[in-house]
This record gives C-alpha cells, sequence and structure tokens, in this order.
C-alpha cells in the first residue's frame, strides 16, 4: 500500500502571508489538523494545531488573582508560526514508512508530492482507517486479486482467511516466485497488516 493509495486529494492549503485567524479557521471547518504553505507551486511549510495555538490565549488574572506578564508575540501570518523546512513525502512511499514517519517526528500529517507538486496529504486518521477495516472485506478484495492474477492461467484453488488484518493464504503454488507474488498482492490491499503464505 503507497502513499498515492491513501492520501487525501484534495488539500487545503494556505501561503506564507495568510492571516493566523484565517489559518485557524481553515482548520476548524474543514475538521483537519494540518495546512502546507504553498509559495509558488511548492511546499514551503506545515502549520498544525499547536502553532496556530501557541500563546494566543492569554492568562486570566481573576483565575490567580495575580497579573502575569504577557508571553511572546503569537504571530499574525501564518509565516510567523509555520513549521519549516517540511518533511514531504512521494506518492510511492510505503504506507508503513509514512506511519513511521509521522510517529517518529510526532507530526498529525505528511504532505504527499509528484516531484515538486503538491498532490494530497496524508494523516494519521488516513492510516487508522486503513486499520479499521472489515475483515470480511478485506478477504474479499484479496480474493479479487488473487483471482485477476491468475486469470487464463489455472484454477488456484487458494483459500483466504483475515482475522484482525492478518491475511492466510493457503494452497498450492506452482513455485517460489508464484508464491512471492501471492505474498505481494496480498500485502497491497488496503487493511492487510501481515500476510502468511501457507503451501499446502
Amino acid at each position: 500500500m503507497r502513499a498515492g493509495d491513501i492520501m487525501t486529494r484534495e488539500v487545503v492549503t494556505v501561503t506564507p502571508q495568510t492571516p493566523v485567524n484565517q489559518a485557524i479557521a481553515l482548520l476548524t471547518r474543514h475538521a483537519i489538523a494540518s495546512l502546507p504553505v504553498v509559495e509558488d507551486g511548492e511546499v514551503v511549510g506545515i502549520v498544525s494545531e499547536p502553532d496556530l495555538l501557541r500563546n494566543r490565549l492569554p492568562h486570566d488574572p481573576a483565575a490567580t488573582m495575580r497579573p502575569r506578564p504577557d508571553g511572546p508575540d503569537p504571530g499574525r501570518t501564518v509565516e510567523d508560526v509555520m513549521n519549516e523546512p517540511v518533511l514531504c513525502l512521494p506518492t510511492t512511499a510505503d504506507a508503513a514508512d509514512v506511519a513511521q514517519v509521522l510517529l517518529d517526528n510526532h507530526v498529525r500529517a505528511v504532505p504527499i508530492v509528484d516531484g515538486a507538486d503538491l498532490v494530497g496529504i496524508v494523516s494519521r486518521r488516513d492510516l487508522l482507517r486503513l486499520a479499521q477495516r472489515d475483515d470480511r472485506a478485506i478477504a474479499a478484495a484479496v480474493v479479487d486479486l488473487l483471482d485477476r492474477f491468475a486469470e487464463g492461467t489455472r484454477t488456484t484453488g487458494w483459500r483466504v482467511q483475515a482475522d484482525d488484518g492478518i491475511v492466510t493464504v493457503a494452497g498450492t503454488f506452482v513455485d517460489q516466485r508464484e508464491e512471492g507474488a501471492v505474498y505481494a498482492l496480498a500485502h497491497s490491499v488496503p487493511g492487510v497488516v501481515r500476510v502468511h503464505v501457507v503451501p499446502a
């Protein structure tokens, strides 16, 4: 499964000159966590909820009964608060690698590019949708893919089971090359987390 298969293609973006209040409105209106910052067609940064929230809510003096000094200027435009340089991944990136990038870098989403062009974005929510896919739908998709793979060559008789995203394909295989192809094809189905190929 590649980034291009799971990414959100209609990406909401801002420019460095976008007012912070407008960026906040976009996040809340579209129920998203991050906005790629685009200038002259290229991704130059990314801005997320923590960036927009930082230093934006003043302390209430009545809460502590004593004044507190104001924090730093929270910034007026996206350019003042965005993160740069931004980490982007290609459409060919493995979904597992995308997930690891999000976790290792403590980010909510990563822009997906084709060359220098922004073509999508993958968020943690996109990856979670894969994890919650129904086992019956996963097994049916694997069966369909394997049937098309073997179409016109032979009757496979492969038995496919899915349990919590773990797929088992059992049956007779012509050789190790076919076994490897079946493994790779099953792994390409959205929602599959592990594949076991069991020769008869």
